[in-house]
């Protein structure tokens, strides 16, 4: 009996990481749609065939869970554009391959709406733990696209007079202007529209002596 018990006892930490992930699982799913304030404990509990108290379990408040969501797609991005990016070399090929994923999973066809972007717009002028959460991921994704930048810069892949900070903020830009016009206003040509300027914001930079 000792033995049934104990073996019962070390399964149910891993049992709660599991149904852990699955709530988390939903809250993103719930969140790519509506946004991280679409969700709640009561849709979520129904999503997820719990109770309320059984979710609250997990997560000892919303704005816990919403910061838990957050920190899952940043291990998502991660995973689909930032560590892929890093088998790419170091420079020009790396930058466009952040880039390119970026727009891709932000604009292109049966895609979520990305965090960075959407969650932006939700609590921009909101300060509290859920905003704080979503300026440190943004923050160490343009630092991540900084440091592209500058690397490009150093290998002779752009131009010595290239301001690393202005063509941040142009390709970023342009990023969040395809999502927009795409998520918003639903125009399909932003994709399409977004690698045009963004091919010519890079090639305006670039060092032709290196090509």
């Amino acid at each position: 009996m000792m033995h049934t018990r104990s073996a019962h006892e070390a399964n149910e930490p891993k049992k709660g990481l599991t149904t852990k992930a699955v709530i988390l699982g939903a809250a993103l799913d719930i969140a790519s749609k509506s946004g991280l304030e679409g969700i709640t404990i009561g849709n979520l509990a129904e999503t997820v065939n719990m109770s309320k108290s059984g979710v609250f379990a997990h997560f000892g408040s919303r704005e816990e869970l919403q910061i838990e969501v957050i920190r899952k797609y940043y291990e998502h991005f991660s995973q689909v554009v930032f560590v892929p990016a890093l088998l790419k070399s170091k420079g020009l090929p790396r930058l466009r391959h952040m880039i390119d994923s970026w727009l891709k999973i932000s604009v292109g066809d049966n895609t979520s709406s990305c965090f960075f972007i959407a969650g932006a717009a939700e609590f921009d002028d909101r300060p509290g733990i859920v905003r704080d959460e979503l300026v440190k991921s943004v923050e160490d994704w343009r630092a991540a696209l900084l440091r592209a930048i500058k690397e490009s810069i150093a290998l002779g892949h752009f131009k010595k007079s290239t301001d690393a900070r202005a063509l941040l903020f142009q390709l970023y830009s342009v990023v969040l202007g395809a999502h927009h016009d795409s998520r918003f206003l639903q125009n399909p040509e932003s994709l399409a529209l977004a690698n045009k300027l963004i091919k010519n914001v890079i090639s305006s930079n670039q060092n032709l002596k290196s090509n």
